[in-house]
């Protein structure tokens, strides 16, 4: 109801409600996290163009299986039976995110690039799962 008022009191009184938001907000860390998401969007762009230069002829089901199996890794390592979506995972399985979806590029660029028969999944997989248990 203030904030649907005009009297000089409300509009002072809501200038002082968004101040104290923006204080918890900046207090808890809330807008570091919003960069550091857009910062991830940009690496795994980054991730997405090196797959691109890779891979003869790449393909959306290409970026889309590099997604999934670092998605699923970190969802294992952190103890969960199924994948957990990016835009579900907490800061701290973003952040491990990153280095993973890096390995699984580079796992798919080699077998690519050398014409190596073997489950870059099952590699990844394997890998994570001997983190989780240390």
């Amino acid at each position: 109801m203030a904030f649907k008022s005009r009297k000089k009191e409300a509009e002072a009184f809501q200038d002082w409600i968004f101040d104290i938001i923006k204080e918890l907000r900046q207090s808890t860390g809330l807008e570091g996290f919003q960069v550091f998401r857009m910062l991830d969007k940009e690496h795994q762009k980054e991730a997405m163009t090196k797959l691109s230069h890779a891979i003869t002829e790449p393909k959306p089901v290409d970026y889309i299986k590099a997604n999934v199996i670092a998605n699923k890794a970190v969802s294992t390592i952190y103890g969960h039976s199924k994948m957990v979506k990016k835009k579900d995972m907490t800061p701290e399985m973003l952040v491990d995110r990153e280095p993973i979806l890096d390995e699984t590029v580079e796992l798919m660029t080699v077998k690519e690039k050398y014409g190596l028969q073997f489950s870059v999944s099952e590699k990844i997989y394997n890998r994570s799962a001997e983190l989780q248990t240390t």
